[in-house]
C-alpha cells in the first residue's frame, strides 16, 4: 500500500510503476522499494547544500534497508543519528503482538564535518533547577556530581572534607571528573559545594556560564512533538469542510517537523519535502518563518 499517486512526470518512472505493482504478498516488494528510493535519494543528495542534512521518517518495515542504502549514497561516515519518535499516546490494543509505538528519523549530513546541530532552548523547568543557596554573586547554579564512570587516570586521589573526614577515593566503579590540582583550583574559586561540610563535595555549574541551550536527545516523546492521533485531529479540523473519510492515513504532526527544523536547519535554510503528502513540512516552515520573521 505504500505506492500512492504523487504525479510522477517521468515517463520511465511511470512505466516502471505501472509494470511493477506492489502488494503484501510480493516477495520482491523490498527490492522494488529500494529501486524506487535509490534514484530519488541520490538526487536529493545532489540538491543538498554542503552544510545540509537529510531527515527520513519510517518504521521498522524498511529502516534497516534504508540505513544500508543511505550509507552507500551518503557515505557511512556522514550518518549522524537515529532519532526515535514515540508516536502513539496510548497502546494499540488490536496489535497482534506488540503495540508499535514508535517510528524512526534517520539523520544524514551531506558533509558531517561541515554540519552542525542547533541547541534546544532550555525549558522553564530546566532553568528552575538552578538555585543560589549561598548567594554566590555569579548567580544561580546547579550541583554537578564530582564522580563519573569514565576512566580518568588522575581521578583517584583522596579528598578531605571541611570537617576533616577523609574520602580515600571515588565511589566504586567511578573516578573524580577533575585532577587534584584542578579540584583545588575550583575550590579556591568557590566552585566546589561542600554541603554540610562532611558530605562528598560537588561542582557548581553556573547558569550564566553554561551553553545557551541543551544538546538535543534522540528520544522524542509525543508530548513534545505530537502523536499520530494529534496530527489526524489537527488535519481534520483544518479540512473540516471536506467530505467525511480518511484524508491521509499517517500525517505527521506539525510539531515533529518543527523540531527537525529547529535543530537541523540554519535560519535562512531552504527546506524540501520530496514526499509532501499532507503538507506538514510546509506548515512547519511557515510557522518557523512567522516565529523569527
Amino acid at each position: 500500500g505504500w505506492c500512492y499517486s504523487d504525479n510522477v512526470n517521468s515517463p520511465i518512472m511511470k512505466e516502471w510503476l505501472s509494470s511493477n505493482p506492489v502488494d503484501g504478498d510480493d516477495l520482491l516488494r523490498h527490492d522494488k522499494w529500494l529501486c524506487m528510493m535509490w534514484p530519488r535519494l541520490t538526487l536529493l543528495r545532489e540538491l543538498l547544500s554542503e552544510r545540509g542534512s537529510l531527515w527520513m521518517t519510517l518504521d521498522d518495515n524498511e529502516v534497516h534497508r534504508a540505513r544500508m542504502m543511505l550509507d552507500e549514497i551518503f557515505g557511512a561516515e556522514n550518518f549522524v543519528a537515529t532519532c526515535v519518535w514515540h508516536k502513539m499516546d496510548s497502546p494499540k490494543n488490536t496489535a497482534e503482538f506488540f503495540s508499535e509505538d514508535h517510528d524512526y528519523l534517520l539523520v544524514y549530513a551531506k558533509q558531517r564535518s561541515d554540519w552542525h546541530l542547533n541547541l534546544m532552548p532550555r525549558s522553564e523547568a530546566m532553568i528552575a533547577r538552578y538555585k543560589n543557596p549561598d548567594n554566590d554573586p555569579r548567580g544561580p547554579w546547579l550541583l554537578s556530581d564530582l564522580a563519573a564512570r569514565n576512566f580518568y587516570a588522575q581521578g583517584t586521589y583522596e579528598i578531605t572534607t571541611k570537617n576533616g573526614r577523609a574520602i580515600p577515593r571515588p565511589p566504586p566503579g567511578s573516578y573524580w571528573r577533575v585532577s587534584k590540582e584542578k579540584f583545588e583550583e575550583l575550590d579556591a574559586d568557590g566552585r566546589v559545594w561542600w554541603g554540610s561540610g562532611d558530605s562528598r563535595p560537588g561542582i557548581k555549574r553556573f547558569l550564566s556560564e553554561v551553553k545557551e541551550g541543551v544538546v538535543p536527545q534522540t528520544l522524542w516523546p509525543w508530548k513534545e512533538v505530537g502523536s499520530t492521533r494529534n496530527s489526524k485531529q489537527a488535519l481534520s479540523q483544518m479540512m473540516s469542510d471536506r467530505p467525511d473519510g480518511e484524508l491521509f492515513i499517517t500525517p505527521k504532526p506539525v510539531e515533529l517537523v518543527e523540531r527537525v527544523i529547529e535543530i537541523g536547519a540554519e535560519r535562512n535554510a531552504l527546506i524540501l519535502d520530496s514526499f509532501a503528502g499532507s503538507g506538514t513540512t510546509a506548515h512547519a516552515v511557515l510557522k518557523a518563518n512567522a516565529k523569527d520573521g
